[in-house]
């Protein structure tokens, strides 16, 4: 099975794709806050999931350990990150000492459809969030995919005040 060091060795690491099984749902939700690309399709067989890893060079996060039991898995062909813990917040401390990986709030993907957000004109975002989220924030991000929209709200904040734990308790 491949582990932390081979997972982070030719890839930068906001560069590195994941794809997460059903078992750490999610913790890709909260990578893609932070700015990665996380595949999570909540009824893939874990053959579709290693079909997709293989053919779009992701690392597979899984708490699954018959899976990585695969000869796919323990020859290194393909990379994953066993997720020891049950706990969000001991997952994502797992993966900031394990890989490495920044935990800072990066509106930079969409958290429903993984897909890159784009900048929104305040006008644009009037009719798509709540009056009081119009009148008290600047900016706005949307999904061209899916219609969603976001900003650095209470919800940010807050994902801010978990990840900036997560590293200043490793320090």
């Amino acid at each position: 099975m491949a582990q932390y060091g081979q997972s982070a060795t030719n890839i930068t690491l906001k560069n590195m794709k994941f794809i997460a099984d059903v078992m750490v749902g999610k913790l890709a939700r909260y990578l893609r806050m932070a700015g990665y690309d996380v595949l999570y399709i909540n009824d893939a067989s874990d053959d579709e999931i290693i079909k997709i890893a293989q053919k779009s060079g992701r690392i597979v996060l899984t708490r699954d350990s018959l899976m990585l039991k695969r000869r796919i898995f323990k020859n290194g062909t393909l990379r994953s990150v066993f997720i020891k813990h049950d706990l969000l917040i001991d997952q994502l401390r797992q993966l900031h000492s394990g890989l490495g990986l920044s935990l800072n709030p990066d509106l930079a993907r969409c958290l429903v459809c993984n897909d890159s957000l784009i900048e929104a004109t305040r006008a644009k975002a009037r009719d798509k969030v709540p009056p009081y989220v119009f009148k008290t924030q600047e900016d706005f991000m949307y999904c061209s995919k899916c219609g969603h929209y976001y900003w650095k709200g209470t919800h940010y904040d807050n994902i801010k005040k978990i990840f900036t734990s997560i590293g200043s308790k490793l320090q």
